[in-house]
C-alpha cells in the first residue's frame, strides 16, 4: 500500500540571516488503494513506498522540493526523505547567479538552468559527499548521493505474515538484531491468582487449589538454567487467614524468593537473593527488581523474562523465539498449541487440575489440612436457590476496561471472579486486580478499584497514598540510585504500575525507610532523613543538617575538666575511663591489689570468701564442714569409722555444740561363736571376733546324715561294711576319703551246703563249690530219619553233669 506524506508549508522568502538545516514534522497517511503515481522526474512509484505531499504535489523519497535563493547569499533546499519526511538545508549560496525555482505543481517542477553548471556531488552534506557516493545512515538506512541530491534508501525486510495466537493475545512485533525488520511472535504469559486459579502460557484456564510446593516452568532441556516454584500455603477459608501464594525463581546461581509477611494488620512483599533480603530496585548481574509496595517485577534482561509479583497474583512472561516447545510444568508449554498444555512429568496428557498435581517437588513436609467436622442437618423445605450476585465482575467487560480487551481478553478473569463470588465470599477482587495487572504489562493503565464501591480498595501506610498509575522505580534522595534505576530502565520495567507512592511534592527517602520527605535534607547516621535544622549526637559529635548547603555539618562535643578522686583504701586503683563521649576518673576495685591470704583451717571446717559492698577485697572465714574427724581424718555423714576393734561407728548428721563437729555414733560388735560340724571358733590375735576353723572331715550318707571323721581315722556306714571312709589333711584341707570292696562272685546254690561263711570285715562271703555242677551243653550235628538229612547242622542242647529233676 502506497503511504504519503502531507506537508503545507512556504518556500523561504528574504533572511537577514541563515535558517538552519532540520527536519520537517510531515504527517504520513495510507492510501485507499495501491497506486502509481506520476512525478516531476516520471519516477514510478511502488505500492510499498511511502510518498511526501508537500501543497499538494507528491513525491518520491529522494527527490528534490525546492532550491530557492533568498537573494541575499543564502540558498534554501528542500527533499523528501526516506522516511517520508522533508528536510530543509540553508547553505551559503555559489559565488555563480543562483539559479531561480519557480512553485512546484503536481505536474511537474520547471527550473530555470543555471547560468553556471553546478556540481553533480552532494557538497552540502557532512562530511560532503562525491556523485556516485553510497554511506550508512544508521543500521536500516544507506544513502546516496545522486547529482547533488542525497537519496536515502531503506533496507528491505522480507513480507511479514499473520499470526493467529491460541492464548487471544494479539501477537508481538520482535526486531531481528539490525532493528529493522520485525516478525510477530505470539506472547508466553503464564498467570496465577486467587490461589486457585491458572492460565497456561497458550491460554487454558483451569482450577487446583493443593497446598505444598508445584514446578510452574521447568525448561526441558535446561539451556538457560531457568525454573520456576509456586509455593501454596493451605489456608482453608480465605477469610480465616493468611494465605499468600510464594514464588521461587532459580537462574544460574541465583535463588529469588518473592513472598509476603505480616505485622499486626500490615501486609508487605518481601524479597530474598540467595537468602539475603534486598530491598527494590536492586540490580545484581543478570537479574534487576523494582517494586511499587502492591507489585514486585523480577526481570532477566538477558532472557527477555519477566515475573510479576503480588501475593494473590502471579504473571510469568518468556519470549517466545527463546522458549518455545522448551518448557513443562503446571504452565504447560509454550508452543501456540493448547492440546499439550496439561502434561504429566511423564508427557502423559491429562485434565489440567490431575495434571498439575503431579508437579509436585519431592522430599516436602506438606501440612495436611484439617478434616471438617461432621455436621448433622434436617430436612428442610426446598426453596429457590438465591442468585449469585456477580455485578463486580462485569467490571472486566465494561468501558473501565475498554482500552485493554484487545491487549488482554477478558474472559478467563471474568469466569474466574463469578466462580470465586458464588463460592467464596470476599475473593473477588484478586481476579480483577490479576487482569489490571497483564493490562499493566501490556502498557495499558486501568484505574478500576474506584468502580467496585469500596470492595476492593487498596490500603496504603499513613504516609503513602495510592495511584493506579505510578511509576516502575519510584525516585528517592538518593541521586546514585536514581542514575542507576530511573536512567537506566527496560522497555519491560519503563511502564506504569500500580502502587503506594509518596504524595504530591514529597519525594521518597530511601527504598529501606520508606519514609516520604518535603526536602530530601540530610540523611542520619541511622539511614533515616533529617530536616534542614535538625541536630543530634553522633559518634562523640554534634551534628546539625545545615540550612543552606543541607550538608551534615559535625564538631566534637565539649567535655568538662573531670575532677580527680583518692583512692586510699585497700584494692583501689584510680581509672580514667569514657562515660559518653567524655573521660571520667573514678576508684575503681582491682582484685590483684588486695592482699594474699592464706586459710589454715582444721580438719572439719573449710575456708570461705565472703564480700560486702563496702569493701573491695574479699573476707576469709573458717566454718564447720559438718562432717565427722577422727584421727585428723575426715568422715562424711553415714561413713564408718575405724574407731575400735569391738565397737562399730557411724558419723552421724548431727553436730556437736561445743567442737562444731558431727558426732561419732558407736555400738558394740556380738561375736557369733556358732560353728558347723566339723569346725571350732578360735580366735583370732588384733581382732574383736574370731572366725570357724575346720578341724576333721564330714561324710555325707545316703541317708542324709553327716559324721564327723577325725584325721587318720576310718569309719564304715552302719549296715554297709564294703565302705569304708577315712579323713586326710592336705594343704590345710580337710578330705574325706572312700574306700569301697569289691567281692567275687557268689552264688549259695552251687556251695556245698554248710560250708559258707564270711570275710574278717564282714563284707564278703565264699564257700566250698559242688563238682560236676549241672550245665547246659550245646552240640550241632545233622540229623537223619529213614534216610532223610536236614539239609544244614541243627544245634542240639542237653543237661550234663550232676542235675536235679527238670524238663526241656
Amino acid at each position: 500500500m502506497t503511504t504519503s506524506t502531507t506537508e503545507i508549508f512556504e518556500t523561504p522568502t528574504s533572511t537577514s540571516q541563515p535558517t538552519a538545516t532540520g527536519t520537517l514534522a510531515t504527517t504520513r497517511t495510507p492510501s485507499s488503494s495501491p497506486q502509481v503515481i506520476t512525478t516531476p522526474t516520471s519516477q514510478a512509484v511502488t505500492a510499498s513506498q511511502c510518498i511526501c505531499n508537500v501543497n499538494g504535489t507528491q513525491y518520491l523519497p529522494g527527490n528534490l522540493v525546492y532550491n530557492v535563493t533568498d537573494g541575499s547569499g543564502w540558498c534554501f533546499t528542500a527533499y523528501c526523505k526516506a522516511t517520508c519526511q522533508v528536510e530543509v538545508e540553508s547553505n551559503p549560496c555559489p559565488s555563480s547567479t543562483p539559479p531561480t525555482v519557480s512553485p512546484t505543481t503536481p505536474e511537474e517542477t520547471t527550473t530555470t538552468p543555471p547560468t553556471t553548471q553546478s556540481s553533480p556531488d552532494c557538497t552540502s552534506t557532512q562530511p560532503p559527499r562525491k556523485n556516485g557516493e553510497s554511506w550508512q545512515l544508521n543500521s536500516c538506512t544507506t544513502a546516496i548521493c545522486q547529482d547533488g541530491i542525497v537519496v536515502q534508501i531503506p533496507v528491505k525486510c522480507k513480507p511479514v505474515e499473520p499470526l493467529q495466537c491460541e492464548n487471544g493475545r494479539p501477537p508481538v512485533k520482535v526486531y531481528d538484531s539490525t532493528g529493522c525488520c520485525f516478525t510477530y511472535e505470539c506472547e508466553c504469559v503464564c498467570s496465577g491468582w486467587g490461589g486457585s486459579h491458572y492460565m497456561t502460557f497458550d491460554g487454558v484456564y483451569y482450577n487446583f487449589q493443593e497446598n505444598c510446593s508445584y514446578t510452574l516452568v521447568k525448561e526441558i532441556n535446561f539451556k538457560y538454567n531457568l525454573t520456576i516454584i509456586v509455593d501454596n500455603h493451605y489456608c482453608g477459608n480465605a477469610d480465616s487467614g493468611f494465605c499468600p501464594q510464594s514464588l521461587i525463581i532459580h537462574y544460574k546461581s541465583y535463588e529469588v524468593i518473592l513472598t509476603q509477611q505480616r505485622s499486626g494488620e500490615t501486609t508487605e512483599n518481601v524479597v530474598y537473593v540467595n537468602s539475603k533480603r534486598i530491598y527494590p530496585a536492586y540490580r545484581m548481574g543478570d537479574i534487576a527488581l523494582t517494586s511499587t509496595g502492591v507489585e514486585v517485577v523480577l526481570e532477566i534482561p538477558d532472557l527477555k523474562v519477566q515475573v510479576s509479583y503480588k501475593g494473590s497474583s502471579f504473571s510469568i512472561n518468556l519470549p517466545y523465539s527463546l522458549f518455545q516447545s522448551s518448557t513443562e510444568g503446571q504452565c504447560g508449554t509454550c508452543d501456540n498449541s493448547q492440546k499439550n498444555d496439561c502434561q504429566s512429568p511423564n508427557g502423559q496428557i491429562q485434565s489440567c487440575s490431575v495434571a498439575a498435581s503431579q508437579w509436585l517437588i519431592p522430599n516436602q513436609d506438606c501440612p495436611t489440612p484439617p478434616t471438617a467436622p461432621s455436621t448433622t442437618t434436617t430436612a428442610t423445605p426446598s426453596t429457590s436457590p438465591t442468585p449469585c450476585m456477580t455485578v463486580i465482575c462485569e467490571i472486566m467487560n465494561s468501558k473501565v476496561f475498554e482500552e485493554c480487551h484487545k491487549a488482554v481478553s477478558p474472559d478467563a478473569f471474568i469466569q474466574a471472579c463469578r466462580s470465586d463470588v458464588c463460592n467464596n465470599a470476599n475473593s473477588s477482587c484478586s481476579s480483577l486486580e490479576a487482569y489490571a495487572s497483564e493490562c499493566a504489562n501490556k502498557g495499558v493503565c486501568i484505574d478500576w478499584r474506584k468502580s467496585t464501591d469500596g470492595e476492593c480498595e487498596h490500603t496504603c501506610p499513613a504516609s503513602k497514598v495510592y495511584m493506579p498509575c505510578g511509576p516502575a522505580v519510584e525516585p528517592t534522595c538518593n541521586t546514585r540510585y536514581n542514575e542507576k534505576y530511573l536512567n537506566n530502565q527496560t522497555q519491560m520495567t519503563n511502564k506504569t504500575k500500580e502502587g503506594c507512592f509518596c504524595p504530591s511534592k514529597t519525594v521518597l527517602f530511601s527504598t529501606y525507610s520508606d519514609t516520604c520527605v518535603v526536602s530530601c535534607g540530610c540523611t542520619g547516621p541511622d539511614g533515616n532523613p533529617k530536616m534542614p535544622g535538625d541536630t543530634w549526637e553522633s559518634g562523640c559529635q554534634q551534628c546539625t543538617c545545615d540550612m543552606d548547603s543541607m550538608i551534615v555539618q559535625c564538631q566534637p562535643i565539649t567535655c568538662p575538666t573531670p575532677a580527680i578522686p583518692i583512692c586510699n583504701e585497700t584494692g583501689y586503683r584510680l581509672v580514667n575511663m569514657t562515660e559518653g563521649c567524655c573521660q571520667k576518673y573514678t576508684c575503681e576495685c582491682d582484685a590483684l591489689l588486695c592482699p594474699k591470704v592464706m586459710m589454715n583451717c582444721q580438719p572439719g571446717w573449710e575456708a570461705i570468701i565472703s564480700t560486702s559492698i563496702s569493701s573491695c577485697c574479699p573476707e576469709y572465714t573458717c566454718v564447720p564442714k559438718g562432717v565427722c574427724v577422727y584421727n585428723n581424718i575426715e568422715y562424711q555423714p553415714g561413713a564408718e569409722v575405724p574407731k575400735g576393734t569391738c565397737e562399730n561407728c557411724i558419723c552421724s548428721s548431727t553436730m556437736d555444740p561445743s567442737t562444731k563437729l558431727n558426732n561419732i555414733v558407736c555400738t558394740n560388735i556380738s561375736c557369733d561363736t556358732t560353728c558347723s560340724q566339723g569346725f571350732q571358733y578360735q580366735a583370732i590375735p588384733g581382732q574383736c571376733c574370731g572366725k570357724c576353723v575346720q578341724t576333721s572331715c564330714v561324710v555325707n550318707t545316703p541317708d542324709k546324715t553327716k559324721h564327723t571323721i577325725q584325721v587318720n581315722e576310718t569309719w564304715s556306714p552302719p549296715g554297709d561294711k564294703c565302705v569304708k571312709y577315712t579323713c586326710e589333711k592336705t594343704g590345710g584341707q580337710y578330705i574325706p576319703v572312700e574306700v569301697k570292696t569289691v567281692c567275687p562272685g557268689f552264688s549259695p546254690e552251687n556251695c556245698v551246703p554248710g560250708t559258707e561263711k564270711t570275710d574278717a570285715n564282714g563284707c564278703c562271703k565264699t564257700c566250698t563249690e559242688r563238682s560236676n555242677v549241672c550245665e547246659m551243653k550245646y552240640t550241632t550235628t545233622s540229623i537223619v530219619i529213614s534216610g532223610c538229612a536236614t539239609a544244614e547242622p541243627v544245634e542240639i542242647n542237653s543237661c550234663s553233669g550232676n542235675c536235679g529233676t527238670s524238663s526241656m
